[in-house]
């Protein structure tokens, strides 16, 4: 009978669920973390949660690990050890949560809620001369995964033209979404990506940031994406363009981004994530009045939002379903992308 050792939290009700649906067809076991001994390490075939690279190493029987984040960065790092180991994610559970989190943010900073709510605790009636709408903005979302076809879908319900930048190309077939800067590239399935009006690849990333009013990145972090936004791509978007990151903060230099800001290259940044976290208290980003700065929560899981806990639970059982039954995985983190 096959181990697992959930790693994962997971309270009273998730443990009756996992025993009820797994109980009869393979052993769960539900470690306290500090007294995992390596002799039971040894016997695991499975892992939900995020083990540390000295336990994966002791895990001999080892086959799948199932993490119950969407970004796999850890994992990265330790590749050498994940030989003949299959790693899932959880992606698709993030994405209506943080694009809500993103047309939040960017609704706050058009209509200057932030002055709003200053005034209102220095008890100021004054209006501010700032009032800008969605509609009829270019949104240059930087991904096309699960978060970014969440961000353009509902975009669009605010009249925002979305252009989506993803790395790879697909085979031809089906109807056909191609960009008008890139019409000799090879075909991109436009089912896959009903949302986004134009589609192309990161080498056609400048053709796009001077016409985009929002350039919006949700990318992992993998040696492509970092330093993607560099000080010459900011320079070329306009100078009242909003920057938003709920991705990764490797996709731009801190130092970059606050030349540009203090430059007056753009007109602001909306920023869950940074390239050092958490972001350093002397940072000149905190005090900029067109910045707004949230601890990366716009992805919120054990804890954070049981809607988002319930999917990824979901995820995580329907995967183990695959596992138990010798099916093929979902959600497989390709080791060389990064993703």
């Amino acid at each position: 009978m096959k181990k697992v050792m959930i790693l994962a939290e997971c309270g009273s009700e998730v443990r009756q669920q996992l025993a009820e649906r797994f109980g009869g067809k393979c052993e769960l076991i539900f470690p306290e973390r500090k007294s995992v001994s390596e002799e039971l390490l040894q016997r695991m075939d499975a892992v939900i949660g995020e083990p540390e690279r000295e336990e994966i190493l002791a895990m001999s029987s080892l086959r799948w690990i199932q993490i119950t984040w969407a970004g796999a960065d850890k994992y990265m790092r330790m590749k050498d050890v994940l030989s003949g180991i299959t790693l899932t994610n959880v992606s698709g559970a993030f994405g209506t949560i943080i694009a809500e989190y993103v047309i939040g943010s960017v609704i706050a900073m058009y209509r200057a809620f932030p002055r709003y709510y200053e005034n209102q605790k220095k008890h100021v009636w004054r209006k501010c001369d700032h009032a800008v709408t969605l509609y009829g903005k270019k949104a240059l979302i930087l991904g096309t995964g699960d978060i970014g076809r969440n961000i353009a879908n509902r975009l669009k319900a605010f009249g925002v033209s979305t252009a989506g930048i993803h790395r790879q190309k697909s085979s031809d077939g089906d109807t056909v979404c191609v960009s008008a800067s890139n019409t000799d590239s090879s075909p991109i399935r436009s089912r896959e990506f009903p949302r986004f009006d134009q589609l192309d690849t990161s080498d056609h990333l400048d053709d796009y940031l001077p016409d985009a009013d929002l350039v919006i990145g949700c990318l992992p972090r993998t040696p492509d994406t970092t330093g993607l936004m560099s000080r010459v791509r900011l320079a070329l978007m306009k100078p009242d363009a909003l920057f938003v990151n709920v991705g990764r903060g490797n996709l731009v230099r801190s130092a970059d981004l606050i030349d540009a800001l203090q430059e007056g290259a753009l007109g602001g940044a909306i920023l869950d994530v940074f390239e050092t976290e958490p972001l350093p208290e002397d940072s000149p980003l905190w005090n900029m009045e067109n910045v707004m700065i949230t601890p990366h929560i716009s992805g919120p899981s054990f804890g954070g939002n049981q809607q988002v806990q319930d999917t990824i639970w979901e995820i995580c059982m329907e995967n183990m379903e695959h596992f138990l039954n010798q099916e093929p995985l979902q959600h497989v983190v390709d080791l060389e992308a990064g993703y």
